[in-house]
């Protein structure tokens, strides 16, 4: 067994979380053998084993260190950090599974049957997912990059963060499948308009996405193949969008082609996501830079560009200001006259434009997203949405999604 502060302190930083049911974790040695849980279904191993994600996670040790979280078909989600042992061996140590969001009887239910298992171990499946807790992506991200810190002493952001999910074979056709294209549709329109906006945060859009679907269905032997032919499709959405947002065609082209080349020449299904990533990252970059208004000093633009990174954390005057080293009352005033708006109000502007992706480009609820927007309830989010809107914030999702 392995003995290191990660090991000897776990049940420690779990017994810490305020979340229930527990987020459950795993000790798994180097090759993939379950040392210990402290899970009460022994099937979820199984079902992590079965889905894929074990054998991606193992593979993912021998090259990576940083952490990494695993989706699976019935929104099932994984974290994973990793330790060397003394004699050199990796070792996994996994938090999960949880859902993102609550995941209904039925649904759970469906996707079972959609297996060929005995009515004994689908019953016990069914048993084990009804207690799997549910957290918010942002709360989950965040307590695996603690684990990672808790593990290395290395602390990480959240771009850190590596992300893969595995695509079982349907094993029939499926009633929702229409409603999982449109889910898939919603959040690829997010995405796109991110672009046309330039807007810098756009992390938390393409996690989603990307435990919604891995892209563009493609049939191909070679799963390789398939994520190059689908990346260069988004690659193609992603110019047209830069366009749209203020990129002459000629640099958009020219730079898309310029990543189309670059997925042709990948060869590992991992190699085709991080340069997926850092396409969609450029296209941003080159449309936010377009759009930032001269007229702004170089330290309000900063002070923009902090506020829209950073919705998702705690945010006032007084902590932006000693990011900056500024003192608070200066940072204030220059930035009502520059820009004509108090900075604590543009904060609350930010946030609403940014629930207004999230409520077109997510399923996310309406508390999901006041949470995840640091609103202090879903009734002060609503009324905040409608007094910039004039509509409650599950009417504009409807009007928008018409």
């Amino acid at each position: 067994m392995l003995s290191s502060p990660l090991y000897t302190g776990l049940h420690l930083f779990l017994d810490a979380l305020t979340i229930e049911p527990t987020i459950r974790f795993w000790h798994y040695d180097a090759g993939g053998t379950l040392l210990e849980t402290n899970s009460p279904h022994h099937v979820l191993h199984s079902v992590f084993s079965h889905t894929g994600c074990l054998a991606q996670m193992l593979a993912y040790s021998e090259a990576h260190s940083a952490p990494l979280i695993l989706s699976a078909r019935m929104g099932l989600v994984w974290c994973a950090v990793f330790q060397s042992a003394p004699d050199g061996a990796r070792h996994s140590f996994v938090l999960g599974p949880i859902f993102h969001s609550d995941s209904s009887t039925d649904t759970i239910a469906d996707v079972i049957r959609g297996h060929e298992m005995e009515y004994s171990t689908r019953q016990l499946i069914s048993d084990a997912l009804r207690d799997v807790a549910v957290v918010p992506s942002a709360t989950f991200f965040h307590i695996c990059l603690m684990l990672h810190y808790f593990a290395t002493g290395e602390k990480l952001q959240r771009s850190d963060l590596t992300f893969l999910s595995t695509v079982e074979p349907d094993r029939r056709a499926r009633p929702d499948t229409l409603h999982n294209r449109n889910r898939v549709w919603q959040a690829e329109r997010a995405l796109l308009q991110m672009v046309r906006d330039g807007d810098v945060n756009y992390r938390s859009a393409m996690e989603r996405a990307s435990q919604l679907s891995s892209g563009v269905g493609v049939t191909a032997a070679n799963p390789v193949l398939a994520a190059i032919v689908s990346s260069a499709t988004f690659t193609g959405l992603c110019s047209r969008a830069a366009i749209d947002g203020g990129l002459t065609p000629d640099e958009a082209y020219t730079v898309g082609d310029g990543y189309v080349q670059r997925l042709l020449a990948c060869e590992t299904v991992s190699d085709v996501r991080n340069t997926n990533h850092e396409m969609y990252e450029e296209f941003i970059a080159r449309v936010h830079r377009l759009r930032v208004n001269p007229d702004y000093s170089a330290q309000t633009q900063a002070c923009i560009d902090y506020v829209e990174t950073h919705l998702e954390d705690d945010l006032d005057t007084a902590l932006i200001a000693r990011h900056f080293g500024y003192a608070r009352h200066y940072l204030s005033r220059r930035f009502k006259a520059e820009t004509g708006t108090n900075l604590s109000d543009y904060i609350r502007y930010a946030r609403i434009e940014r629930a207004k992706k999230l409520l077109v480009g997510s399923e996310l609820s309406v508390r999901e997203i006041a949470e995840l927007l640091r609103f202090s309830s879903s009734s002060h989010f609503s009324d905040r949405f409608r007094a910039v809107t004039g509509m409650l914030p599950l009417a504009y999702r409807r009007r928008e999604r018409s």
